[in-house]
């Protein structure tokens, strides 16, 4: 099928986000930061460009949107957003739906807040809307990680929880008498 390749291929990896879409983000979130732009589509009084690296930046506690260039260092910003949001930053990170990726298993999933989008953005001046499904991240300061139990890896949570899915709960509960046997031969 020689249609594929075109459909995602592109000149740039940085693509404006929607005006109409950011304004019913931005009512709700009320963005003090756009931490991926340029002079012409910057969202927010206050962003960051390519050339000032918005990934070596402190966000601080900043109301932050992100939309990111959509490519290699995806897991880069989705790591960022998530370290932010941790040390008190509110991140909004609108990015291609990818679940099936690394980035998205290591730096989301479990992390954010996944909002997938009805349809498909049609970013920028483009002609016709993206050839992907897209999806919003938002990271919350107000949900610190906790680290699971059974696997180690961190994930947002009841402040009583103790693993990070329904797998490593009843793997530590099918194993339980042996973790409890090395708790009292230690």
């Amino acid at each position: 099928m020689t249609i594929m390749p075109a459909l995602y291929s592109s000149a740039s990896s940085e693509w404006s986000t929607p005006a109409g879409f950011f304004a019913k983000l931005n009512r709700r979130y009320q963005f003090t930061l756009d931490a991926c732009a340029t002079a012409e589509n910057a969202k927010c009084p206050l962003f960051y460009t390519r050339g000032q690296n918005g990934l070596q930046q402190d966000w601080g506690t900043h109301r932050v949107f992100c939309n990111p260039p959509y490519g290699r260092a995806m897991g880069a910003w989705a790591r960022k957003s998530f370290e932010a949001s941790q040390r008190g930053a509110l991140v909004v990170l609108l990015v291609p739906a990818r679940t099936d990726t690394k980035w998205f298993h290591d730096w989301v999933q479990g992390k954010a807040e996944v909002s997938f989008l009805r349809g498909r953005l049609r970013f920028g001046n483009a002609d016709a809307s993206a050839p992907f499904p897209s999806m919003l991240a938002i990271y919350s300061p107000n949900r610190p990680a906790v680290v699971c139990a059974r696997c180690g890896n961190g994930f947002i949570g009841r402040s009583d929880a103790r693993t990070c899915s329904n797998a490593c709960r009843q793997w530590l509960y099918r194993n339980r008498d042996s973790l409890q046997l090395k708790c009292n031969t230690a």
